[in-house]
């Protein structure tokens, strides 16, 4: 017997068209040219009102699959209705209350922003990290931010979080960005043109979703990291196929990871100096405060100081010992603001131990003293944007 499913996908993007592309494939693997469900197929949200969901359910539909959001008002028409329902990448009210009446499929938005940094950490040649996000900042954009975040955290970095495209201008370069999808990534693009800042030599931009129509037609072409959206349609497909079987879902709530990161030029290429590098930064970044030096680096690279030298000021923009001094006064300026500890402690604690040097450095540096700089309270935004943890 033939069912009746409803399909509600916004195809004005690559992740509709994916989902779609999805949902066919599972129906082909399944059952080759006999699939058994008569589509309605809703592309925007302009169709998928609250009385073409009434008129579904009069008609006896045997499924619901919807993926076009902020349609809170049409999937209160669906709520309550016994026909199976799966939603992808819907975040509203009324799934929040009524969790046991929906499965959820979404992409992974921890795994999204875990990848992104990976990949980011791995080029080796940024001194700081961003993140974009969109205009309307979104449950998915935060969870992003926050994977992004704590993994760079986890390799030493630390992560700005921008809500405007200007605020990049302000972070020292080279910097990368990844922004929340690919619109915002495009839009940066067009900013960083404007200023004539080089991408990817002064800001690298990494986008979301893999919107080719987008990626291809930046200046630059737009690296992206893809979803795996045809995984989630067709995970939405089985998942309904199942229920309107009589098979309870696998869960409620159901997750689908990175498909891959498509690079084109809005990033760099990882060289064999890109590598040497970040195996240096990586380093420096957790033993800089042990009283390491210059020789010490040199030697857990295994090549000569010349080399490490010179490959670290062409991709960092500075010598080896420059960004262990960063790396030390960073921490400093963390400790006298965050902290009461002594001077001499603080001196002792990031690699100083003559306390008179480091005043004196601070000084040269910073044009004020160290306690000058404790009495100046919080640290201002800018200060902020030193790219370490």
């Amino acid at each position: 017997m033939r069912q009746k499913v409803f399909i509600a996908l916004k195809m004005a993007g690559i992740a509709g068209q994916n989902k779609l592309a999805g949902v066919f494939r599972y129906l082909a693997e399944r059952y080759g040219d006999r699939a058994p469900w008569d589509m309605q197929l809703v592309r925007t949200r302009a169709e998928l009102t609250p009385a073409r969901i009434r008129r579904a359910r009069t008609e006896g539909t045997d499924g619901f699959i919807l993926s076009i959001p902020e349609a809170d008002d049409a999937l209160a028409a669906l709520a309550g209705s016994a026909a199976p329902k799966v939603v992808m990448d819907i975040h509203s009210a009324v799934i929040e209350e009524r969790r046991d009446d929906f499965v959820f499929i979404g992409n992974d938005w921890a795994a999204i922003g875990r990848e992104a940094a990976r990949y980011l950490v791995g080029q080796g040649i940024h001194r700081a990290y961003a993140f974009l996000h969109n205009p309307s900042v979104m449950e998915w954009s935060r969870a992003r931010f926050a994977a992004f975040r704590d993994t760079l955290r986890d390799h030493g970095f630390w992560c700005a979080e921008l809500f405007d495209v200007a605020a990049v201008a302000k972070l020292p370069r080279p910097v990368a960005v990844l922004a929340a999808n690919d619109d915002r990534a495009f839009e940066l693009l067009e900013f960083l043109r404007t200023r004539r800042l080089r991408v990817p030599q002064d800001v690298a931009v990494l986008g979301i979703n893999n919107d080719v129509l987008i990626c291809e037609n930046g200046h630059p072409r737009l690296s992206s990291l893809q979803p795996d959206f045809e995984e989630e349609g067709h995970l939405a497909a089985r998942t309904l196929d199942e229920m309107m079987a009589g098979r309870p879902p696998a869960g409620r709530i159901l997750s689908v990871g990175v498909k891959t990161i498509v690079r084109r030029e809005s990033t760099a290429e990882l060289s064999h100096a890109g590598r040497l590098v970040s195996k240096a930064v990586a380093f420096i970044e957790r033993h800089a405060l042990d009283g390491i030096g210059v020789k010490d680096v040199v030697a857990h690279l295994k090549c000569s100081r010349r080399l490490a030298d010179l490959r670290f000021r062409q991709l960092q923009g500075q010598s080896i010992l420059d960004a262990i001094t960063t790396r030390r006064l960073d921490e400093v300026k963390r400790r006298l603001l965050d902290t009461r500890d002594p001077i001499d402690a603080i001196s002792a604690a990031c690699g100083y131990s003559n306390p008179n040097y480091l005043k004196n450095l601070f000084k040269k540096r910073f044009s004020m003293t160290m306690s000058a700089f404790r009495q100046s309270g919080p640290r201002a935004p800018q200060e902020a944007f030193t790219g370490r943890a």
